[in-house]
Formats: structure tokens, sequence, C-alpha cells
């Protein structure tokens, strides 16, 4: 039996991380060596993963980075910019993803150098994983967590890496990889010229208890509300739009189940009557029992949605989501809300309605059902496996 070692590296954000774990556990289960490299932030959610940890880089607090760049990107109309500040904007953005990957590519190097991996996966905004695949000369994939939205990003890379190309005597990178898995439905991935190998996605939000109300059928319809666990931390408490949300549901003849991180219960002020808070409850085991889904525009929100064939309503505030928010609403699963420069109750009213129009109107639920089992179609984790075995050994 050919046994690989297989390197799994994310920047140190769960959300990026949590969609490589089933793939990671295939391998484990058929029988190779696993490591997850990461920044030492992302070592508890390893560890809640079962998976062995490699730590890598300082241990400093990125988030202020973000903060800096990305709550700015909340305020913008990206239709008004110019081609050349779309992209110093991106460039921008993507150098906080450089500066994460080089604070991890030396000791991520090291650790290859000496574990010598088979094969290295990565999500696509850790750049230091493709250097390191070069450096070694084994096999890089890249997996997804989402619609490609590095893809068009991918010429710009040569300005925001730097010295870490130069530190290994590499003149330029292929950072798109030799495979990219697609965990997603094809009507929701941009176009694209990569190798694309589809996989089926099999939701991973994290550890959780499921709570026993979950086992009996709702008396009424249920309609979820989430706004992730980065938002706030990204774009401050201005865009944690959930409460709202949640007011505009209550009007409706629903059950509204709110599902919350830890560090929400603060700003939600005072719910409406009736309303369900859930506090680090996994979505799938949530979205099973619901009939639509609000959401703020996560990957791995839409992605478990699309999983459990649920229609939902993007609330798109930041490039990235609008993106995705655009994506759902092509692919007829879902419909898109773009909030920018609308008023509170304008954008209540508007949630409100886009949500009865998915309980309602049968199209959404059958598109969400064809899109389910389409991600039922492609190969599970497990199935990839021997494909990316016989990458190892070409």
């Amino acid at each position: 039996m050919f046994t690989m070692r297989v390197l799994f590296v994310s920047v140190p954000w769960p959300t990026h991380f949590h969609a490589m774990v089933p793939l990671a556990w295939a391998f484990r289960a058929a029988g190779h060596e696993v490591r997850v490299a990461s920044g030492p932030a992302l070592a508890p959610a390893i560890a809640q993963a079962g998976l062995p940890a490699v730590l890598t880089g300082a241990d400093f607090d990125f988030v202020p980075l973000f903060r800096e760049q990305a709550a700015s990107l909340y305020d913008l109309d990206w239709s008004a910019l110019s081609a050349a500040e779309v992209e110093e904007r991106t460039t921008r953005m993507l150098d906080i993803f450089a500066r994460i990957s080089d604070a991890m590519l030396d000791d991520l190097v090291d650790y290859a150098r000496s574990w010598r991996p088979d094969l290295i996966v990565y999500e696509p905004t850790m750049v230091a994983a493709p250097i390191a695949a070069t450096v070694l000369g084994v096999p890089k994939v890249r997996h997804l967590w989402g619609p490609d939205i590095t893809y068009d990003a991918d010429a710009l890379q040569g300005k925001v890496l730097g010295g870490m190309l130069e530190r290994y005597g590499l003149t330029g990178l292929e950072t798109l990889g030799d495979l990219t898995v697609d965990p997603g439905p094809l009507a929701m991935q941009v176009e694209a010229a990569w190798t694309r190998q589809p996989m089926r996605y099999v939701p991973y939000n994290g550890p959780g208890v499921m709570p026993a109300w979950l086992a009996e059928p709702p008396s009424r319809r249920r309609v979820l509300v989430t706004w992730g666990t980065s938002m706030v931390y990204l774009g401050g408490a201005k865009v944690f739009l959930l409460p709202h949300a949640v007011a505009a549901l209550s009007e409706l003849d629903v059950e509204v189940v709110a599902a919350i991180a830890p560090d929400q219960r603060d700003l939600l002020g005072d719910l409406p009557e009736g309303t369900r808070v859930v506090e680090s409850v996994p979505l799938h085991m949530l979205l099973p029992s619901c009939d639509a889904l609000v959401q703020h525009g996560g990957s791995g929100t839409t992605l478990t949605a699309t999983a459990c064939g649920v229609p939902q309503l993007v609330v798109g505030q930041s490039p990235d989501q609008v993106l995705l928010a655009s994506q759902v609403a092509g692919a007829g699963s879902g419909l898109m809300l773009i909030p920018k420069d609308s008023g509170i109750e304008e954008v209540k009213a508007r949630i409100r309605e886009m949500t009865g129009r998915l309980l309602e109107e049968e199209s959404f639920r059958a598109t969400a059902r064809k899109l389910r089992e389409e991600l039922e179609g492609q190969p599970t984790p497990a199935g990839l496996v021997p494909v990316l075995e016989k990458l190892a050994k070409g």
C-alpha cells in the first residue's frame, strides 16, 4: 500500500481551514499521515477537528490588519471605482495574506524539508504553501472554500509576494496549483481556466452539541438567521445586521432562529418575543430543519445551506460577499440583497419581502434541491483520495 504524507496549510482563520477538514479526515481514514500547518492562533480549531497541528510563524494578532483594510471595504461603491483603483485595493488586501504567509514561510519550508510530504494541500489565500511545494518539488493542490475570489487576482500576486520568492531563489510562482479541489456546485463557481476537481461538500462548521428541541419537527416554517463569526471582527458592529433581520422576520408567520457566536450576545439588543437564540451550534445541525436562511455571505454558510437544500437570502456587504450573493442568485437557489446606501427600515422591508418569496415561490426550493443533488453526485472526500494519490505518485 502506498502511504502518503499530506500537509494541509491554512492562514490562521478557522473558516478557511474548516472547508479542508473532511478531506484531511478522508486521508487519515485511508491510512495516510496528515499534518495541518498554520499560525499558533489556529491551534485550537485544528485540535477541535481531531487533526495534528504544526505551528509555524510568530503568534501575533492579525485582526487589526484585517480590520484596518477590510472595514473600509464595506463603505465602498465598487461599481464607481476605476480599474486601477480596484487593482490597488485588491493588492492591499492580498498584502495582508502575503504578510501572514511571510510570517509562516520559513518555518513551513523548514518543517516540509524535514517531514518530506508527498502532497501539499492549501486554501487559496495561503501563498506560502505553493512556495514551499515549489521549493520541495512536490505536487500542490489548491482547496477552495467557495467561489474562487482569488482567481482573477492571481496576476497581482507578484506585487505582494516581494522578498518571499527571492529568499528561495524563485522568479515567479504559480499559485493556482496543479489541481483545484472545488467542493461547491458548478453553477455557483466563477468562470476560470484552472483544472477543476469537483468534490462533494461535507459540512464541517466546528464542534457542537445538538439541542434537544431539534429532534421535534417545527410547528411553523423555520427561518435561520446568522451573521457568521468574522463580520464584527472585520467591519465592526455597524455591519452586524442580524438583530434587524430578526426584527423584520418577526412580522412573518415563521419561527425565527438566530445562530450566534459567543462574542455576539451583547450585540443582540431586545429581540422580538419568541425568537430562539442558539450559541455555538454548528449550522449543519440547524439547517436541515429550516425552510429558509438569511445570512451575511459566508462561503461555509452558503455551501452548508446548499448541501442541505435550503433556499437562502444573502446580504452582501463586502466585495467577496457580493460576489457570493450574485452566484447564489444566478444559480437560482436564493436571492441577493446589497444594503449599501439604504436606510435600515428599507433593508428590513426588503429582507421581509425577499424571505417571503423564498418561502412561497417553489422555484427557489426546487433549485436548492437540485443543487443539493448535484453536490451529492460529486466524489466524496474519500472518493477523491485515490485521485490525489495518483497525482502524488505521478
